[in-house]
């Protein structure tokens, strides 16, 4: 059956800091912090137990298990709940290599996201879990090349999909030589792969034939990349895209809020934003009444110069503040004030899906 509603729950989690006692550059990496304890049936395969990104998926199972459990049967089976995590989640406290993973660690960290989630009680879920930073030496290139990369994943025992959309462009706050970003890398197989229309229109994808979705990181959005994205699909005659905006626009961020010119839900559809590095609100659902051209006639979500028109968030949000050492990620050490803001839950009501 059809997904008819969704529901909203952001993970709101520090992934980026800055120094609040003195002026300095942004702080990403932050620490792996304690290992949670195991939840059963959102398994987190085997690795060394002092591996990172073990260690921060483990702190996921456990954050998805409160929110599971602060939904409970509440929603019916026709309601999808996205669980969105911000930007930089999956990343290192490894300075050495500017806080991302080798190569090598990034193939088992993509197959145990597969793997995790594929629980009954999970089956109307997608999660979103951020974005993982990573390295390759594998062209041969005197640097590595930088990746910013987010899965997202169904739950459910027949679930384990993922997809992946790239970051078109590092900013100056992803802290990897933006030079060697994968956007900006001239080695033409690898350009080619990552601007070919097969993959960037991976951005925009599908639950079901309601359940509609575009996703976007952080930067990306200033640069209006999956409204752009939208135009193309638009505008190609043997695309199946032919629907306008997507329902949903999700947006995960470290450090980017909301631009209405960016926005590319379709009117009656809604941006779903949590960012990992911002001032409030650090996550946000607005609804998406139309859009507007620069001279007030009205607009199409595909159209570069249409800013939408948003309600503000509703503020029926039940927020959840998470406790307990080892589901936390844990204050930096060392001399000075950090900003380190509330973790916690937002949980949304159910919403009727345009």
């Amino acid at each position: 059956m059809p997904y008819t509603r969704f529901r909203f729950i952001a993970y709101e989690v520090p992934t980026a800091t800055r120094r609040l006692d003195v002026p300095g550059p942004t702080l990403a990496g932050l620490p792996p912090g304690k290992l949670c304890d195991p939840v059963p049936d959102i398994a987190v395969p085997k690795a060394p137990e002092s591996t990172d990104w073990f260690i921060r998926l483990r702190r996921l199972a456990a954050v998805v298990n409160i929110a599971h459990a602060n939904v409970g049967s509440a929603d019916d089976a026709d309601t999808l709940k996205v669980f969105v995590a911000p930007e930089f989640y999956l990343r290192p406290a490894t300075p050495q290599t500017d806080h991302t993973y080798p190569e090598e660690q990034f193939p088992p960290l993509w197959d145990v996201l597969e793997r995790m989630f594929r629980t009954a009680r999970l089956k109307h879920w997608l999660i979103v879990p951020g974005s993982v930073l990573w390295h390759s030496k594998m062209l041969g290139e005197n640097q590595p090349i930088y990746y910013n990369s987010v899965l997202y994943v169904r739950g459910g025992v027949g679930g384990g999909e993922a997809g992946r959309i790239e970051k078109k462009l590092a900013s100056s706050m992803d802290g990897v030589p933006t030079r060697y970003a994968v956007g900006n890398v001239s080695e033409p197989l690898m350009k080619k792969a990552y601007t070919e229309a097969a993959f960037l229109r991976e951005r925009l994808f599908e639950i079901d034939g309601n359940a509609t979705f575009g996703l976007e990181i952080c930067l990306d959005h200033r640069l209006k990349v999956l409204k752009q994205t939208l135009a193309d699909r638009q505008a190609d005659v043997a695309d199946s895209w032919k629907r306008g905006g997507p329902a949903l626009h999700v947006l995960t961020a470290g450090g980017m809020p909301l631009n209405p010119e960016s926005v590319a839900a379709r009117p009656g559809g809604y941006v779903l934003r949590n960012d990992g590095y911002a001032d409030p609100p650090a996550s946000e659902l607005r609804k998406v009444t139309g859009y507007r051209l620069p001279s007030t006639a009205p607009g199409q979500a595909w159209e570069d110069k249409a800013a939408a028109t948003l309600e503000a968030d509703p503020g029926t949000a039940v927020e959840v503040p998470l406790r307990g050492e080892a589901v936390l990620v844990p204050p930096i050490a060392g001399p000075g004030t950090y900003d380190m803001p509330v973790q916690r839950l937002r949980i949304y009501p159910p919403l009727p899906l345009p």
